[in-house]
């Protein structure tokens, strides 16, 4: 199967945050993969990583103007609530589903107006105009074929086969197509991964906005998880990409319970009700540990700004995990190129010793360790 190889990029600014569109600058930390086992992004996504296409990023709050916490729903246990039970009824008198009410819990049936395709993730023209379409509608936007490519078709991920009936071709990047009346309404883009599914993005065609596609197709994936489970037991949870206070967009996700947030200090999930009021009473970022108190992370108990980014602070790591740093080998322009010790790095410029620092703090020792890095 080979091996995660990750290009370290250090610290990228972006020109203004994607959800609240504010101009202020932030920054995240940075990573191309050249290739990225199934099992290593999950352990990412633990850490509050996500993907766009091959790019890697893990947000910096230290320099952000919203809080961004990994959600997930525990998505076995998950019953939809009476606003989600009425679209189904909807799609069923449309019929776009089977009487919902006749299926088993986490299953949900086509009727003859519909059609759902699950196929690895790949560049088709009928999907890009669909895109095209959305991007003009939704976003007042417009798409080119490489950005989309690039955006929603490559994925890093190799396919990683688990012997499950449902995935021919294994864990790994899929796009799960919905055709109505023979036609492409809607694109949901997934990771599945060895414990969950990661939803990535959803695109539709505006001419079927009136369906809520939206909420049926995270209905429809949470869907594929009781599946997927059926044959491989490790699959239970659904990853809903990040839940952001501040933005009115984001925090729907919170409605899919009974739903979790990453706690980026302690990098466990807690359950969301815990977590309200304590981001209530820091809305720029806070842990959830009861025990720890946020101010003490913030340099201006006023304005509330995060003084450091636990996950990426070297400060978090011991004095054995600096030291085995120093020891990592990073390969010059590609696997084969020249190799060169972190502790070299380091003597370089503090920006390169800090980089290292940052890689082992961002993914924990035995990821970095374990992967093929690249500068």
């Amino acid at each position: 199967m080979g091996e995660t190889q990750l290009r370290v990029l250090g610290m990228q600014r972006r020109s203004r945050c994607g959800y609240c569109q504010r101009s202020q600058q932030s920054r995240c930390f940075g990573m191309e993969a050249a290739r990225l086992l199934c099992s290593d992004y999950e352990q990412m996504i633990n850490r509050g990583w996500r993907r766009s296409g091959s790019f890697l990023y893990l947000t910096d709050h230290s320099t952000s103007c919203c809080s961004y916490y990994p959600i997930r729903t525990h998505a076995l246990t998950h019953q939809p609530r009476k606003t989600e039970r009425r679209l189904l009824r909807r799609w069923h008198r449309m019929e776009l589903l089977k009487d919902p009410a006749s299926d088993s819990p986490g299953k949900l049936t086509c009727g003859k107006r519909l059609r759902i395709v699950l196929e690895p993730a790949a560049f088709s023209e009928e999907k890009f105009l669909v895109f095209e379409r959305y991007q003009k509608s939704v976003h007042d936007d417009d798409a080119t074929r490489p950005g989309f490519r690039n955006f929603l078709c490559d994925s890093p991920l190799v396919y990683e086969q688990i012997g499950n009936r449902e995935l021919p071709h294994g864990l790994g990047s899929y796009h799960q197509c919905y055709y109505v009346d023979g036609r492409l309404a809607a694109v949901g883009v997934i990771d599945i991964l060895p414990s969950c599914i990661s939803s990535v993005y959803l695109f539709y065609d505006p001419e079927y906005s009136a369906l809520s596609l939206g909420t049926f197709s995270s209905l429809r994936e949470i869907a594929l998880v009781h599946q997927l489970h059926q044959t491989t037991e490790s699959i239970r949870f659904y990853y809903m990409g990040y839940y952001i206070p501040s933005c009115p967009k984001m925090t729907y996700k919170g409605q899919w319970r009974p739903a979790e947030l990453l706690d980026l200090v302690s990098l466990k999930w807690i359950p969301i009700d815990s977590c309200l009021e304590r981001i209530r009473k820091h809305p720029v970022f806070c842990t959830f540990d009861p025990y720890v108190n946020s101010l003490n992370m913030v340099r201006d108990a006023i304005s509330d700004k995060l003084d450091w980014m636990p996950v990426l602070s070297p400060s978090t790591l011991s004095e054995n995990e600096r030291k085995k740093a120093m020891d990592l080998t990073f390969h010059i322009g590609s696997p084969r190129g020249p190799e060169i010790a972190g502790s070299m790095l380091s003597l370089v410029s503090k920006e390169l010793q800090q980089a290292v620092l940052q890689t082992v703090a961002s993914l924990g020792l035995e990821l970095a360790s374990r992967a093929i890095l690249l500068l």
